[in-house]
């Protein structure tokens, strides 16, 4: 049993580089966008139609793709590779590839939510059906925690609106079964925090694509006289 228990333990052991040969710390992650598959929606037999959770949130809003920065306070990494059971043994860093291609391509699925993107800035007459911003990628960072993958992203988006432009940030958060910490994994989950926060992103703008003041502050309450 001792000399079955430690060749279980060598077995682990040589399993590392193996794991390691899944990844190349000299080659940037591909960064492709790709929607996460959404899950089935649930149907009862003979029952009416379950309301899909990816309903439209715009249509045939133009949506206007300004430019996009990468903002990011490392821009050479995306995250971490770590081996190890209890503690990493092992970390290399995760470089980044084109995330300013990746962002855009991931405003692009907004399509499926109603929306028409296109690049350019928004034209400035005050038209409804229509919205305009800038982005900057804060954030894109995932890195191993314990069997899952985890991820954030920051998106920044800044609206041009009747009353001025408007800047608010989304985070997204993304997490996977962690198999051979593949390159292709990473990119996984990557991208399922990225699509969270093009949906919260997404709901912004359809509410300014139907009210193109519904960022405005709130008009001040006159205060009452105590005389």
């Amino acid at each position: 049993m001792k000399a079955l228990h430690c060749l279980t333990l060598a077995a682990g052991a040589a399993l590392l580089p193996c794991l390691a040969h899944a990844f190349d710390a000299a080659e940037p992650l591909n960064m492709v966008y790709m929607a996460p598959v959404a899950a089935p929606t649930t149907q009862r037999p003979n029952g009416p139609p379950v309301a899909d959770t990816t309903a439209q949130l715009a249509r045939n809003c133009a949506l206007f793709l300004g430019p996009i920065e990468d903002l990011r306070s490392n821009p050479g990494t995306v995250g971490a590779l770590m081996f190890g059971i209890h503690a990493p043994m092992v970390v290399e860093s995760i470089r980044s590839g084109d995330v300013v291609k990746w962002t855009h391509q991931a405003l692009e699925s907004t399509r499926a939510m109603g929306f028409q993107p296109q690049d350019g800035a928004a034209p400035t007459a005050d038209t409804s059906n229509q919205v305009g911003a800038s982005f900057g990628l804060r954030l894109a960072h995932a890195w191993s925690a314990g069997l899952n993958l985890v991820s954030h992203v920051v998106l920044q988006a800044s609206f041009q609106t009747p009353d001025g432009p408007v800047t608010r940030r989304y985070h997204g958060m993304g997490t996977i079964g962690n198999w051979n910490n593949g390159n292709g994994e990473y990119m996984t989950v990557l991208n399922a925090a990225m699509a969270n926060a093009v949906q919260s992103f997404a709901t912004d703008a359809g509410k300014l694509c139907t009210d193109r003041r519904a960022f405005a502050p709130a008009a001040a309450q006159p205060v009452a006289s105590t005389n």
